[in-house]
């Protein structure tokens, strides 16, 4: 009995010592080469995980990042919800697009399962600049809709809402925004070759089939891997979890800054390798 014990522990410890050699081997493989990406990523791009990363009490970071908005055409014709990716890009993909979308098909569509693929993230670029553009002309439109009917307090209310959605989004909004979906790295990295404007990163994507007034719409949407826990290094820890903690603001209320150097390797998993706080 005690031999078959023992036996176990041992067994269990050799285990955890693989594993752990498996782990620590591809972290290595993984900043072996050029990072395939190095971004300066903010505390608008970076938040800070809720729970610990670690046994050690380290301080770990999540990568935020959005979709963009629906297209204009979307909006005045009132479409319901558009999805990140449309059908086009889901067929690209390899996802079964229907011929004919009809009540069945489209259920079909929806009932596929989920595939791994690459996610293009655009920095700070046309996708951001759009996207302040957008909410600026949404703000104007609302204005004088308020102005020409200052009794109406919805559209008041309206204006009020749309003036704290310009302030997030040229302030505390995420600027990384998905540009683009695909399946081969060096297709990707060809079309995006700024390695410190478009990072790629491993994800998921789900097909979903949405039916709003009568209408079919197919397409789909993208989730991220491998990019909720990225530890932040021991000389920089102290520091960051005073400026991520609340109620830690800058006078006009917002996030105190900082600045990342965040590098991502030949498994386009993240690692920081510098950190610029005030």
């Amino acid at each position: 009995m005690n031999w078959t014990r023992t036996h176990a522990l041992v067994g269990g410890v050799g285990l955890i010592l693989l594993v752990n050699a498996v782990a620590l081997g591809g972290v290595a493989w993984n900043r072996s080469a050029e990072p395939d990406s190095r971004l300066p990523l903010s505390q608008r791009e970076l938040l800070r995980n809720n729970t610990w990363h670690n046994e050690n009490s380290g301080l770990s970071l999540r990568l935020r990042w959005r979709t963009p908005s629906r297209d204009e055409e979307a909006r005045q014709h009132n479409r319901g919800w558009q999805p990140a990716l449309d059908g086009r890009k889901m067929a690209e993909l390899g996802f079964d697009m229907p011929q004919q979308v009809d009540d069945d098909s489209a259920r079909q569509f929806g009932r596929q399962q989920s595939r791994n693929a690459l996610l293009v993230l655009e920095l700070a670029g046309p996708l951001y600049e759009r996207e302040v553009q957008l909410t600026r002309k949404r703000l104007d439109e609302a204005r004088q809709a308020a102005d020409a009917a200052p009794q109406n307090a919805r559209l008041a209310d309206e204006r009020d809402f749309i003036r704290r959605e310009l302030d997030s989004e040229e302030k505390t909004d995420t600027r990384l925004l998905l540009k683009d979906v695909g399946l081969d790295l060096q297709t990707l990295r060809a079309r995006y070759p700024d390695r410190q404007r478009y990072l790629i990163i491993h994800g998921r994507v789900r097909p979903i089939s949405n039916y709003y007034q009568h209408i079919w719409t197919l397409g789909g949407t993208a989730s991220a891997i491998s990019t909720d826990n990225i530890n932040v290094p021991y000389a920089w820890r102290e520091r960051l979890e005073a400026i991520t903690a609340q109620p830690h603001r800058t006078a006009d209320g917002l996030p105190l800054p900082f600045v990342a150097e965040v590098a991502f390797g030949r498994r386009l998993e993240p690692w920081i390798e510098r950190v610029e706080v005030p």
